[in-house]
């Protein structure tokens, strides 16, 4: 791999574990939007069929008007409606 193939896999990484960690702590801090344009399509690159189910869970289906960060964490396998902690 490239430097900025690393880079672009640690931003995924780095950024959707930053939700998780959000949400699990009872925190909403959205993606920014162009963040999470940009890192849906790198994301169609690195996470293929051959990732699920042991990195990632299948995607999730969403509409088609939900935002870049829903369709991101969707893709991940991630329900972006998961509920805070209480």
């Amino acid at each position: 791999m490239t430097a900025p193939m690393v880079a672009a896999a640690g931003a995924i990484e780095i950024v959707t574990h930053g939700w998780d960690v959000a949400r699990a702590c009872g925190e909403h801090h959205p993606i920014p939007a162009l963040m999470a344009e940009e890192l849906l399509d790198l994301a169609y690159l690195f996470v293929t069929d051959m990732d699920r189910p042991h990195r990632f869970a299948a995607p999730r289906t969403l509409p088609p008007h939900a935002s870049a960060q829903d369709h991101l964490l969707a893709y991940l396998g991630r329900d972006p409606n998961w509920p805070t902690a209480l």
